[in-house]
């Protein structure tokens, strides 16, 4: 009955093919994130406790 005079309930056009797209990109959004976090998101080698300096850095006086 509600579904006659309602037609702003329907689903729109071309909607089903929108949230399809829309998922697919995420889930490469995502995993491509995942990806750069695992390979990228280190600390620097040289970065470490201690009073040594370890990056080639050498002060004129301590």
């Amino acid at each position: 009955f509600p579904d006659k005079f309602m037609p702003f309930m329907d689903e729109p056009p071309g909607a089903k093919i929108s949230s399809m797209m829309s998922t697919g990109y995420g889930t490469l959004i995502r995993t491509l994130r995942h990806l750069t976090n695992d390979t990228v998101n280190k600390e620097p080698s040289w970065r470490h406790r201690g009073s040594q300096l370890t990056t080639g850095y050498r002060p004129k006086s301590y």
